[in-house]
């Protein structure tokens, strides 16, 4: 499912998580809150960001709801680690958002 969504996984050998690299990083995506300061005053709107190690975590959470653990996380540049250890409805709910952010990003 992570190949399919764009992403470069490292096979595990055993434990409950995996780790993966996305294709589209360097790539920008738009994200919304509602506390960021936009610079015009405003708390509110939409802001666009290069996806990163640094900003991934954040894009995905943003737009999806899903939450890994981003590459300064892994120690490895680039990959994120996703957990798999999850009740079958949770996993499911986590596939979904990962062809979310895929189409998303448009990869």
């Amino acid at each position: 499912a992570l190949e399919k969504c764009g992403w470069e996984v490292l096979r595990p050998c055993a434990g409950i998580s995996m780790v993966a690299k996305p294709s589209f990083l360097n790539k920008a995506v738009k994200l919304s809150n509602s506390f960021k300061d936009t610079g015009e005053g405003q708390k509110n709107g939409t802001y666009e960001v290069k996806l990163d190690d640094s900003t991934i975590r954040e894009a995905i959470v943003k737009t999806t709801g899903l939450c890994i653990n981003g590459g300064s996380w892994t120690g490895i540049p680039g990959y994120c680690r996703f957990t798999i250890a999850l009740e079958d409805s949770e996993f499911e709910q986590a596939l979904d958002c990962l062809v979310k952010f895929k189409s998303i990003v448009g990869n």
